[in-house]
């Protein structure tokens, strides 16, 4: 497990240099169709207000923090990779940013506190959905604010059956070493562990998680 992620953050790192750029030019992966919509989405569904603590799972270079930052909101980046970190505090001074891997048993003490929102984008297809779910129970229990909310944006399908389709036809594009959501199992999945669960499709693979606490 610690050779796979020693081998992902090489990877990130090496990509952080050009990561904007392939995003802007639209020549990143196929996956990232409809990227700005995307992140558009993940902003929408969070209804911040000014003032708001605001986490960003896997922040990378920082595209879905600033769109926070704009809203006024106090905002937190954790991701594995140096480099991607280097390349956010160019581009965004303010933005709180803690180098750590999201799958630790234990984050950097600087995390222990409530945030109001906890927002991702393009990351948690890294777990398979045990280890999302695990992710989502910790993230709900140690770090999601009274009345808070999480959204999460990812390679994502409506059910396991489309899912199953776009694994059809992406053909030797679809990665066997990645876990992309489908919401059916992830909405019964999610209400196991005390979360209500609503999704979007925004694009033809990914699409928009909404999660709160079942009161």
């Amino acid at each position: 497990m610690r050779t796979s992620i020693s081998k992902r953050v090489k990877l990130f790192d090496a990509w952080a240099a050009n990561y904007d750029r392939l995003v802007e030019t639209g020549s990143a992966p196929i996956s990232f169709e409809g990227y700005e919509q995307v992140l558009a989405k993940v902003v929408k569904l969070a209804q911040v207000r000014e003032g708001m603590r605001v986490l960003d799972l896997g922040t990378g270079t920082g595209n879905l923090a600033a769109r926070f930052l704009d809203a006024g909101c106090d905002t937190w980046g954790i991701d594995f990779s140096a480099q991607m970190l280097t390349r956010a505090r160019e581009k965004l001074p303010q933005l709180h940013v803690v180098l750590a891997d999201l799958s630790a048993a234990e984050w950097p003490m600087l995390l222990n506190q409530p945030f109001d929102r906890i927002v991702s984008a393009y990351v948690l297809h890294d777990f398979d959905l045990s280890h999302k779910v695990q992710l989502l129970s910790h993230l709900a229990g140690r770090h999601l604010a009274d009345n808070g909310r999480i959204v999460i944006a990812d390679i994502a399908y409506p059910d396991q059956a489309v899912r199953a389709q776009a694994q059809t036809c992406w053909g030797c594009l679809w990665s066997e070493d990645e876990h992309y959501w489908a919401a059916d199992e992830t909405t019964v999945a999610c209400q196991a562990i005390g979360l209500s669960c609503t999704y979007c499709q925004v694009s033809s693979c990914a699409g928009v998680f909404a999660m709160e606490r079942i009161l």
